[in-house]
């Protein structure tokens, strides 16, 4: 997939930013294009080979559509989630991996409900803890609002859904 300034993009480890220009170094075997990446939730910027941009692993950020869909999926109904702790961070951990958006609204909103009934685990709330902040800064990312804005919109569409 190739990229423009501009765009909005996920990287796979440092989450969403905006490609803020394209480089050409030349190295010894060639001259290789990079994709400059601002992320704005750590203040990195980023230097990614377009074949890495290019293998699946960086994505577009979520379209303003897909923004408001994952605002009525957080209220919508829970997958149960397994009671065995060890199979219920092997499963959240692989979904938080995918990065993709709607894998990471279902660990928030999964572990938000599971968290109204039972304890969470130290690696469980770490885990809805990364999934939040993920997820609020790719909406930010997209709507142009603070992510402490989305945070508030993301809460309140939980507690829609979340009864005590």
């Amino acid at each position: 997939m190739h990229f423009s300034v501009g765009d909005q993009v996920v990287h796979p480890h440092h989450g969403p930013g905006r490609i803020s220009g394209i480089e050409h170094q030349e190295l010894l075997d060639g001259i290789k294009r990079y994709y400059v990446i601002e992320i704005p939730r750590s203040g990195l910027t980023l230097h990614v080979p377009e074949g890495k941009a290019s293998d699946g692993s960086m994505r577009p950020a979520m379209s303003q559509s897909r923004f408001l869909r994952v605002l009525s999926i957080l209220p919508g109904r829970t997958h149960r989630l397994p009671e065995n702790y060890k199979e219920r961070q092997e499963r959240i951990g692989a979904q938080l991996k995918t990065r993709r958006v709607t894998q990471l609204v279902r660990v928030v909103r999964d572990l938000t409900w599971r968290q109204q009934r039972a304890r969470l685990t130290k690696t469980d709330a770490d885990y809805l803890r990364q999934g939040r902040e993920l997820l609020a800064a790719e909406m930010a990312l997209v709507s142009g609002q603070t992510i402490a804005d989305v945070s508030k919109l993301i809460d309140a569409a939980l507690a829609a859904g979340v009864v005590v």
